[in-house]
């Protein structure tokens, strides 16, 4: 995948998709796929918002039950098992336990019920059964668990993936397929022709440079920056995004086999706490937000909202600050519905279009995002008259996977690789996305000048961009840490 600006400047493009997370880097791979010309820019990197800062989950959505919103579990859980089947290095089966304490707010019945109408709606697909577990039996699954007020619990199964890699296996994929890509490339303007979007002015976030990309259709797929997409294209636009604050807390691995389903007393949360990699990864909370899109970090009271349901979880260990690695927070893009508290808000999502052609999509979870690709691209294609495209293949296709020849090879081939072959143009993008150092205990420090020093060669970095991507990197690990 290489960094196609100069394509970009003098193509005309059939589809132009601005952001470069998960839906858009799914909707520029099957476009391209299909036969369209399509271009993704993205103004920072692939997976640089929400979509590499998940619980790296892929499921139905077992709270979304109690909501009765039946299509978006059923939905999902088809989705689930496509991936299971397309990227299996990427998404593997996971085993969980829902704990039912006296007091919480949901109670056992109800949980054995949901679990029991969870595997029903899987139909064939189901990974395996759940089962209910009495109080012993859990406590002998999960001996450190806490047992005070413990009546019982079940157990069910979903999956883990790996995010960051998902979208930017999506984004290689649409490359190999023809797509024009681009990181670090921002869209700052539309270009109109007797009213409609013919064009969008671009800017070069490396060099600064401004040039125009041409396109019969626009995709915006920006996420919670949706708004100011909007309001380029329509000033006086309603937001049709309502972003909403989420935060992770990789931990020390704490003393549990399974993950863990935890329901907040105060506000009826339903929280995680799951083994990722040699660690424990803790999520999440969901608020509005109404800072800056591009600085999202967590804080203090978030950070003690999740360890407190952890404590009550382990009360026999010592679960402080002390024991987090890195913090990391985003952005949910969900659609503007007001007057519910935002963990109430529907995960289902919005395909908009504008007066003037633009199309926005909005929402949406990482399951079912294979699916929302192929609706999106559906209905760019019948826009494209007098064409014939190829049918959709990404429900038997997965994205193209690198991760065999990745795993043998040492860190300088794996930044070299990662420059010449993943667009990975920044410390930032190398270390926390394309090598994922920063939620390792060292955090990447320790490889960090060595890191330095093979990337800035590769990229011909001067000594001042060199120390220059040093101290971002830095910052951007103290900003994860500094609660």
């Amino acid at each position: 995948m290489k960094r196609q600006t100069e394509e970009l400047k003098k193509t005309l493009f059939d589809i132009l998709v601005i952001g470069g997370g998960i839906n858009g880097c799914a909707i520029a791979r099957d476009a391209s796929l299909r036969g369209a010309k399509a271009a993704l820019i993205e103004k920072d990197d692939f997976a640089s918002g929400a979509s590499g800062k998940t619980t790296k989950l892929i499921h139905g959505g077992i709270r979304y039950l109690e909501q009765f919103n039946f299509k978006l579990v059923y939905e999902a859980l088809q989705e689930r098992a496509i991936l299971l089947r397309t990227i299996p290095h990427l998404v593997k089966p996971l085993d969980f336990i829902i704990p039912v304490y006296k007091g919480d707010p949901r109670s056992l019945l109800k949980m054995r019920s949901g679990v029991f109408l969870y595997d029903l709606m899987a139909g064939r697909k189901n990974i395996h059964c759940h089962r209910s577990l009495q109080r012993r039996e859990l406590i002998s699954l999960e001996k450190n668990i806490g047992p005070d007020g413990l009546k019982g619990g079940v157990q069910y199964c979903d999956a883990q993936m790996d995010d960051v890699r998902i979208c930017l296996d999506n984004a290689i994929s649409a490359s190999e397929a023809g797509c024009c890509a681009a990181n670090k490339v921002e869209a700052v303007a539309f270009i109109k022709e007797e009213g409609k979007v013919a064009a969008i002015e671009a800017l070069d976030n490396l060099t600064q440079e401004k040039f125009s990309i041409r396109a019969s259709i626009v995709i915006n797929t920006t996420g919670a920056w949706s708004n100011k997409i909007v309001s380029l294209d329509e000033p006086n636009a309603p937001p049709i995004t309502r972003p909403t604050k989420g935060i992770h807390i990789v931990y020390r691995r704490l003393p549990h086999k399974h993950a863990i389903l935890v329901s907040a007393h105060k506000d009826k949360r339903v929280l995680f706490v799951i083994p990722w990699r040699a660690l424990t990864l803790i999520g999440t909370t969901d608020t509005d937000y109404r800072g800056s899109n591009d600085e999202v970090y967590a804080n203090l009271d978030e950070v003690e909202y999740l360890l407190s349901h952890v404590r009550r979880l382990f009360p026999s260990e010592n679960i402080d600050k002390k024991g987090i690695i890195p913090t990391y927070a985003s952005l949910r893009p969900l659609v503007n519905t007001q007057g519910r508290p935002s963990w109430q808000v529907s995960r289902e999502h919005l395909i908009k279009e504008s007066p003037s052609g633009l199309i926005s999509v909005v929402g949406g979870k990482y399951t079912t995002y294979r699916h929302l690709a192929e609706e999106v691209t559906d209905l760019a294609l019948l826009k494209l008259k007098g064409r014939d495209f190829k049918k959709c293949i990404t429900d038997t296709t997965g994205p193209s996977s690198q991760a065999s020849s990745r795993g043998k090879m040492a860190l300088p081939e794996l930044i070299e690789h990662s420059v010449k072959n993943e667009m990975a143009n920044s410390l930032n993008g190398l270390l926390i996305r394309r090598l994922q150092l920063s939620s390792t205990p060292s955090r990447g420090l320790e490889y960090l000048n060595d890191c330095a020093n093979i990337m800035g060669g590769i990229l011909g970095w001067s000594e001042a961009q060199r120390e220059s991507e040093i101290d971002r990197y830095k910052k951007e690990i103290s900003r994860n840490m500094n609660f």
